[in-house]
């Protein structure tokens, strides 16, 4: 595997002038900034996979960290009793816990449910259906479950939700995030998950944070992150971990229109770089200012692999 840092600082990358309709020149400070973008800094040894994930909650920027962490709870929480929070009479689903953090915050984890796992996802939305009203946070989480309720696509006031742990999870469901207009941040980690198609998120203009830590995602669609699809506040994507071998330019994309963005594809298998979108940086592109792509840990023989094939000219 090739030493990207390495080569990078290498005296044989230099930078040279660039002819345009103005006279510009790449200096050495704009080379720092661009390789700022893709940075992709070598890992000696691995850290600890559940580590790994909590690390990937924690990349957050401002009131992020706390709105993530309010997923998953934790041992100060106060667990309100659901005579607290809803009038309702609906059992928590068999052999499974319901956790309210708060009167809009729940939290459902079926370690032990092992049998009757068919009628589970009915019990799931007669649980959802009697609080929807409330919820601005919710988590499902260690479930045998092998799709996503209908009701939690109903669950519109969500600012957070959680799906995590499931392995027999496999795919997401089409035309059900988009119904989430408020939803900000979209936590699926450590499940089963084979790919992310387009239209996943379109038009979710509040989402700040998609987190996808160690599944086993091999394909995303061009356009799920791209700028069609209308994600102007998201500027955290966590894909580290799973079995991509390659990624279109949809990363570099958002590095330039989004400034701050942090995409992590760091620990995947990544040595093909596409460019579908036609995408080009050159020296009348808006400037790369600031984002990071973290590409540590995957296949890259040649740093020229990435540079052709996400068009980066000017170098």
């Amino acid at each position: 595997m090739l030493d990207v840092a390495a080569t990078v600082t290498s005296p044989l990358i230099r930078t040279q002038h660039v002819e345009c309709s103005k006279t510009f020149q790449i200096s050495s400070a704009v080379l720092v900034v661009l390789l700022h973008v893709l940075v992709i800094h070598r890992v000696t040894g691995s850290r600890e996979r559940q580590i790994m994930v909590q690390n990937g909650f924690s990349w957050k920027a401002g009131d992020a960290i706390g709105k993530v962490q309010h997923l998953t709870g934790g041992a100060n929480d106060v667990i309100y009793a659901r005579r607290d929070v809803t009038d309702e009479q609906v059992p928590c689903p068999v052999d499974c816990d319901c956790f309210w953090m708060d009167p809009s915050n729940l939290k459902i984890s079926c370690k032990n449910r092992a049998t009757n796992t068919s009628s589970l996802p009915h019990e799931i939305n007669a649980v959802l259906s009697s609080v929807a009203s409330n919820l601005t946070t919710f988590e499902l989480r260690q479930t045998p479950l092998t799709e996503v309720p209908e009701s939690v696509c109903e669950l519109d006031r969500l600012r957070s939700l959680g799906m995590n742990q499931n392995p027999f999870l496999t795919s997401l469901p089409d035309n059900c995030f988009t119904r989430l207009h408020e939803l900000r941040y979209f936590a699926s980690y450590l499940n089963g998950v084979t790919s992310l198609q387009n239209g996943l998120f379109d038009n979710l203009t509040n989402l700040i944070g998609a987190f996808f830590n160690y599944n086993n995602i091999s394909s995303i669609g061009a356009h799920v992150f791209d700028v069609t699809a209308n994600l102007p506040s998201l500027d955290v994507i966590n894909l580290q971990g799973n079995r991509l071998t390659e990624i279109d330019s949809w990363p570099v994309q958002r590095a330039q229109l989004f400034n701050w963005s942090k995409i992590d594809l760091s620990n995947n298998r990544i040595s093909v770089f596409k460019n579908s979108l036609g995408w080009r940086y050159d020296c009348n592109s808006a400037p790369l200012l600031g984002p990071t792509i973290d590409l540590t840990n995957n296949n890259i023989s040649h740093l020229n692999d990435l540079l052709h094939g996400w068009n980066i000219t000017g170098l």
